[in-house]
């Protein structure tokens, strides 16, 4: 066998802490034992553990004709998935977005390839990419498949809202250091924290991109919003945190991050999309050109069916109508869940950081040991750095308050 099969830049590649393969272990485990509680993969599930599947998107998938299905998807995708995904993340604001700003819309590989194709476009090789230091890891993935590095601010200040104070510090150091700015802000609902930052917060962060950008140095602004959704505010309310990109000086890329997985449960169908908005048409131009490429180069085209069945759903009311009547119930079921970990939380006397909507709840640890100590008691949870993540989107009431009792005996 070959010593130098592998390629000079693959020779590190190996999956560490991987969330699926330790769904899959808890799902091992759960086979051989009843009372096996499952808090690893961010699916939402109804409470007697089966997925969380809106009606409407399965009727649409048994409606779809065989060019639907099997045929090749266009690399631009649909007109009716486009512009619908657009006005479906603006909400009641879309029309002023497409006013104030040049925009396209770019299908990927869920909201994961979108996330990967901007790093990959966006940065030059050997650069890092600015992000809170609580991330869900295939960021990590991402970024070595796009030859750049992650470089992280503290997400908490110590009054554990989003912490200003080291962004700004930390932005304008990676910008001066590699004369670029690429920053990811995993909001609303941080996976994994499930923090949602404030309108204030997204004006201070908007000034310092601007300051910075005035500076003669590119900046780039990826904004995933995969759980936009299911948040504790209203749908509509949601979509008023954008209005703080409205003040983006011209030369900076927004780079909304579009995910049907979460959206609509599709996960499997990996379907999502880049959502770029600039106020240079010259900008938006760069953007489709390398985003054309990098769809075609990289995985050719999307999932047909996935488009076609959210495109669909855009642009029909009564389907619409459907699809979020729906999504209230979906809201109310997490709602639930998340509000009855936080009571159960604050009785035990768990401390946890704040939960403002999403599928995940985290807490602060200094065990070590913590996934060992808890797979001994038959929880499964994702441990990240400093933390472990919860799923609550995958658990059912009854759970709860056990897990809190088995965590606060180990965290």
């Amino acid at each position: 066998m070959h010593s130098n099969i592998v390629g000079r830049h693959a020779e590190s590649k190996k999956l560490q802490s991987n969330i699926l393969q330790i769904s899959q272990e808890a799902k091992a485990m759960k086979a051989k034992y009843g009372d096996v509680i499952d808090a690893t993969v961010g699916m939402l599930h109804h409470e007697k553990g089966n997925v969380f599947k809106y009606h409407v998107v399965e009727e649409l998938l048994h409606k779809l004709s065989d060019a639907e299905i099997y045929h090749y998807a266009p690399v631009r995708g649909t007109k009716a998935f486009s512009e619908g995904a657009f006005n479906w993340v603006f909400g009641k604001h879309s029309d002023l977005f497409k006013e104030k700003f040049h925009y396209s819309v770019i299908p990927t590989t869920g909201g994961s390839g979108a996330i990967s194709n901007t790093f990959f476009n966006f940065n030059d090789f050997g650069q890092k990419v600015l992000l809170p230091n609580h991330y869900w890891t295939p960021y990590e993935n991402f970024a070595f498949e796009a030859g750049v590095d992650l470089k992280t601010f503290k997400m908490y200040d110590e009054n554990n809202h989003f912490n200003l104070a080291d962004f700004k510090e930390k932005a304008r150091e990676l910008a001066k250091e590699q004369e670029r700015l690429c920053v990811l802000l995993n909001d609303p609902c941080n996976n994994p924290t499930g923090l949602c930052m404030t309108e204030e917060d997204w004006k201070e962060v908007v000034a310092t991109l601007n300051e910075i950008s005035r500076t003669n140095i590119p900046v780039i602004l990826i904004q995933d919003i995969a759980y936009i959704d299911y948040q504790e505010k209203d749908t509509e309310v949601s979509r008023d945190a954008f209005l703080s990109l409205l003040d983006l000086d011209p030369d900076i890329l927004a780079v909304v991050i579009f995910s049907g997985s979460k959206t609509f449960s599709l996960y499997g169908f990996r379907i999502g999309a880049q959502i770029g908005l600039s106020k240079s048409q010259d900008i938006i131009d760069h953007f489709i050109r390398v985003g054309d490429y990098s769809v075609r180069g990289r995985f050719s085209s999307v999932s047909q069916p996935g488009m076609n069945i959210i495109g669909k759903i855009f642009t029909d009311k009564e389907y619409l109508a459907k699809f979020q009547d729906e999504l209230v119930e979906a809201r109310k079921l997490l709602k639930e869940r998340g509000s009855l970990f936080v009571s159960e939380a604050g009785k035990q006397g768990l401390k946890m950081l704040p939960y403002l909507g999403g599928f995940f709840i985290s807490i602060e640890t200094a065990n070590k040991n913590i996934f060992q100590d808890l797979v001994n008691e038959h929880v499964f949870v994702i441990p990240m750095e400093g933390l472990i993540r919860i799923a609550v989107s995958s658990l059912n009431r009854e759970e709860i308050p056990r897990l809190v009792s088995i965590l606060k005996k180990h965290v």
